[in-house]
C-alpha cells in the first residue's frame, strides 16, 4: 500500500512538473527555454561577419575590417543599415509559439521564402544560423526558425511594431554606403574641379606641404590670379569632403546612358596622398525656384562616380563643392556658386 502511494505521489509530482514546463514554454514572451529559441546575439560588438541569402540566389556578405563594415568584400556598407541590422540581431526574441496545427504550413513557407542568416564572431566562429520568414496576420510578429530545428517561432523586437524581416535587407542599393566622398581632409592630396562650359572658373587645389595649399587655374588659357589667397578657405573647402552623401542610387534609371552622353556641368577629381583617386561628373536634373525671389536654381544632380555608380545628389549637400577659381582669392566678387 505504501509503495503504491509513493508511486502515485511521484507520478503526480512529475506530471505537475511537466505541465509547468509546457505551460511556461507556451507562454514564452522572451525568456529563452531551449537552444532553438535563443535567436539574439547579446553582444553585437563581438560580431565580425554576417551572411544573408534568399531563395532567389541573392546574397549579402557584411564583414568588419578594422572599424569599417564592407559589403560583398568590395564596397563600404551603409552605416545606418548595419546599425539597424546589429540592433535587430541583438534584441530579437520569441513572442510566442505557433499552434501545433500551423507548424507544417509555416515550415513550408520558410522553405519557400525564408532568408538565411549566418552570424560569425571576429575569429570566424559561427554564433547563430537561422531563417527569417514572413509576418503574422496582425503584422506584430515575424516567423523564424533556428537552423537544425523543426520548431518555428513568432519573434519580435521589444518596443518595435513592424516587419523584422525588412531589417535583413538584400540588394546593392540597400546595403551600400551612399557616400560619394567620405574623406579626411588631411588625407587629400589634390582636388581638381572642371566646368566644361565655364572654363575660366575651373581650378586645381593641391597640397604643397603640411597644411599648406596652392590653387591654380585648371586650364592654361585662364589668367592666373595675382591677388592674395583668402586665408583658411582652401582648408575649409576640403572639410566638405568629410561627408558628402548621395540621395539615392539610380543604377536602373533608363536615362542613365543618355545623361552620361551629355556634357557635364562639373567634373570633380579627388586624389588622396596614398594614390587613390575618385572622379565624379555632375549633370543638372531638377530645377526649382527660390521662395524669396522666384529665381530658378538646380536642386538635384545626377552623378557618375568613377564611370561606375550612377547616383542622385542634392544641391544643398553638394553645392559647396561648386566653387569658382576666384572664390579662393581676396578682392574677387563672391560669385562662387555657379548655379546662380
Amino acid at each position: 500500500m505504501n509503495r503504491t502511494l509513493v508511486l502515485v505521489v511521484l507520478f503526480l509530482g512529475l506530471g505537475g512538473i511537466a505541465w509547468y514546463v509546457i505551460s511556461n514554454k507556451n507562454k514564452q514572451t522572451g525568456t529563452h527555454v531551449s537552444w532553438d529559441m535563443d535567436f539574439a546575439v547579446k553582444k553585437p560588438e563581438n560580431i565580425g561577419k554576417i551572411f544573408i541569402a534568399d531563395r532567389k540566389g541573392r546574397t549579402a556578405n557584411l564583414e568588419l575590417k578594422g572599424n569599417t563594415w564592407y559589403y560583398n568584400d568590395k564596397y563600404p556598407a551603409q552605416p545606418s543599415a548595419v546599425k539597424t541590422l546589429l540592433e535587430t540581431i541583438s534584441t530579437v526574441n520569441v513572442l510566442n509559439i505557433p499552434p501545433n496545427g500551423s507548424v507544417p504550413s509555416l515550415v513550408k513557407e520558410l522553405a519557400a521564402v525564408g532568408i538565411k542568416v549566418e552570424i560569425y564572431d571576429k575569429s570566424g566562429k559561427n554564433l547563430k544560423t537561422y531563417y527569417v520568414g514572413g509576418v503574422t496576420n496582425d503584422e506584430r510578429g515575424t516567423i523564424m526558425i533556428m537552423d537544425g530545428s523543426e520548431q518555428p517561432y513568432v519573434v519580435h523586437i521589444p518596443g518595435f511594431i513592424g516587419q523584422v524581416r525588412l531589417h535583413y535587407l538584400l540588394g546593392d542599393d540597400e546595403w551600400r554606403d551612399k557616400a560619394i566622398f567620405r574623406e579626411k581632409p588631411e588625407d587629400i592630396q589634390s582636388v581638381y574641379v572642371e566646368y566644361p562650359q565655364r572654363k575660366n572658373e575651373s581650378f586645381k587645389l593641391e597640397k604643397t606641404g603640411e597644411a599648406t595649399y596652392d590653387v591654380q587655374p585648371f586650364f592654361g588659357t585662364t589668367t592666373t590670379m595675382k591677388t592674395p589667397r583668402r586665408k583658411g578657405v582652401a582648408e575649409a573647402y576640403l572639410v566638405q569632403f568629410e561627408s558628402l552623401v548621395a540621395e539615392a542610387f539610380e543604377t536602373q534609371n533608363p536615362l542613365r546612358d543618355s545623361v552620361k552622353a551629355l556634357v557635364p556641368f562639373a567634373i570633380v577629381t579627388m586624389k588622396k596622398a596614398d594614390g587613390a583617386e575618385k572622379l565624379v561628373r555632375f549633370w543638372p536634373v531638377e530645377i526649382e525656384h527660390r521662395r524669396d525671389n522666384g529665381n530658378p536654381y538646380v536642386a538635384r544632380y545626377f552623378a557618375d562616380v568613377n564611370n561606375d555608380d550612377f547616383m542622385l545628389t542634392q544641391d544643398r549637400v553638394f553645392g559647396p563643392l561648386f566653387r569658382g577659381y576666384g572664390f579662393f582669392f581676396e578682392g574677387i566678387p563672391e560669385k562662387n556658386r555657379l548655379r546662380d
